[in-house]
């Protein structure tokens, strides 16, 4: 009787980590790609659109004096993949077009991305990125987030309920959403620009 009562809890603790694995991280497994605050329209404008990975080990961005956590979901190609995805979607939102065969190229450098904790007590919560834009009228151009609970476009209040996991992913979302706002209202300026006036 012992034997089986041992065999069955071993096979449910065996069933739970399958689980763990096959989501990640449970519960909130997923980041999530929010939609623009004020969205602006691209005017069904395409697109060539190519990001590259430039973190190579860099722990800190220009607009904050947190040192990034290099030991997170976030390095390598899963935040890689996430940040391009992001890009892709932040444009589509906005009515943009996505189209590798297009003349007009905007290249996107990914420099941090991140998210921490911070505190004793009182905890924090931050959501940290910065990348570089060229292209479409844009001259490497540096956006930058440090965005933290309680900022007004911060999907969690100071005394949001979260997991630990679940707040992190959601304020690296946010601040990466406030990040590519100000680039495409950037691009949608370059676009309403006269073709006489000179670069601002």
């Amino acid at each position: 009787m012992k034997k089986i009562i041992c065999i069955l809890c071993l096979f449910l603790f065996l069933s739970s980590c399958a689980k763990v694995l096959y989501y990640g991280y449970l519960p909130g497994s997923n980041f999530k790609y929010y939609q623009p605050i004020e969205k602006v329209d691209l005017e069904g404008k395409r697109i060539n659109l190519i990001v590259n990975d430039s973190r190579f080990s860099k722990n800190s961005i220009k607009c904050s004096e947190i040192e990034l956590d290099g030991d997170t979901e976030l390095e390598g190609a899963k935040g890689f993949e996430y940040f391009k995805n992001y890009c892709k979607a932040m444009i589509e939102f906005n009515n943009g077009k996505c189209d590798s065969t297009s003349q007009d190229t905007l290249f996107v450098n990914l420099n941090g991305l991140s998210a921490k904790y911070k505190g004793f007590g009182y905890v924090n919560v931050y959501g940290l990125i910065e990348f570089e834009a060229h292209g479409l009228g844009i001259l490497n151009e540096t956006y930058c987030s440090e965005m933290v609970d309680g900022d007004d476009d911060a999907p969690l209040q100071s005394y949001s309920i979260a997991t630990r996991k679940t707040a992190l992913r959601k304020m690296v979302s946010g601040s990466t959403r406030r990040a590519l706002e100000k680039l495409i209202k950037d691009i949608k300026h370059k676009m309403n620009r006269p073709l006489n006036s000179s670069a601002n």
